[in-house]
Formats: structure tokens, C-alpha cells, sequence
């Protein structure tokens, strides 16, 4: 099991660059108790790639194919030694065009920014994830105090959601 604070100097560093960014993928269900384990850390960040290199330069990176297929993605990252993936302007493509999702911390965690739940439903909803997407959104149905309508307002406008999506998000609107 990795521990999530490994991930403190490199959220120094992001912060130190003033790098837009947050924790999601399995990192943030396990935050929010639906995993016991996360198998590497995804931090979506928006920024320019050359802004992220300059802010992990002491660490050993590569960049892994990123933009092809169903990801668009800008850029994607990977520093290996401690299993983070850097996702660039995060991006995927559903049948009704590109879907850009937001950088949208919820909290923090031990000073983790952590991503919005709504968002990464979304994401694993379009990956085909639908199991992890159906825990995020059951999560979301059973805490609608957490919903972040603000946040909803705006994913409403994302254009490529997929009638179906829009629907779920709708469904979670507590001010619909």
C-alpha cells in the first residue's frame, strides 16, 4: 500500500510553482473510504507542461503517450519512483465530442488538495470505468450536502457529455 504522504513534497513543489492541482483517480476514492487501496496517485494539473517540468526537476520523470484514443489529455507525466501520474489539462472524448474537466479540488486531505468527486465521475464514466463511476455517484446521491452545485453549474456547460451524463448530474442537483 503506498501512503499518501509521500506525496507531501511534491505538493510543495506545485504549490511553490502556483500549479492549479488535484488528487483524484483512486487516490480520491480512497480518501472518500469506497477502496482500501490505490495503486498510484493521479493529479490532474493545469498549468503548461513546461511549468510542471520546472516545478519536478529534481525528480526523474517521463512522459507516457498522452492525446491518442480516447484520452485528450495535453500531457501526461509519470514520475515512477513514487507512482504519480501528472495528467496536463485533463481531457477525454466521448461520442459527443472532447470533454475538458476541470481542476477542481473538494478539500484537502493532510494538505492533499483532493479532486471533486463529480468530476471523476464524470472521467470514469467516459473511460468505461462504470464501476468506480457507480461509487462515485451513489457517493454523491448519499451525501448530497457535499454536492458542490456551484461546480455542477459549471460542468452543465461542458460541452461532449453525453446525454446520460447530463442526465446524473442533473439527478444530483440539489438546487434542480
Amino acid at each position: 500500500m503506498i501512503n499518501h504522504q509521500e506525496l507531501f513534497p511534491i505538493v510543495e513543489k506545485l504549490e511553490e510553482h502556483r500549479i492549479k492541482y488535484a488528487l483524484g483517480g483512486s487516490g480520491l476514492l480512497y480518501f472518500l473510504g469506497l477502496t482500501d487501496s490505490v495503486n498510484d496517485w493521479d493529479i490532474t494539473v493545469d498549468c503548461p507542461k513546461e511549468a510542471l517540468l520546472k516545478a519536478i526537476s529534481e525528480y526523474e520523470w517521463i512522459e507516457q503517450p498522452s492525446g491518442d484514443g480516447l484520452f485528450a489529455s495535453e500531457y501526461r507525466i509519470s514520475l515512477r519512483s513514487l507512482k504519480i501520474d501528472f495528467i496536463g489539462c485533463f481531457a477525454l472524448r466521448s461520442e459527443a465530442g472532447v470533454v475538458h474537466l476541470p481542476v477542481s479540488p473538494m478539500e484537502n486531505w493532510d494538505g492533499i488538495r483532493v479532486s471533486s468527486p463529480e468530476v471523476w465521475y464524470i472521467a470514469y464514466d467516459l473511460m468505461g470505468r462504470q464501476a468506480k463511476a457507480h461509487m462515485l455517484l451513489n457517493y454523491l446521491k448519499s451525501n448530497k450536502q457535499k454536492v458542490n452545485s456551484n461546480l455542477l453549474s459549471d460542468l452543465f456547460k461542458i460541452t461532449g457529455l453525453t446525454c446520460e451524463l447530463s442526465q446524473q448530474l442533473r439527478s444530483l442537483d440539489v438546487h434542480a
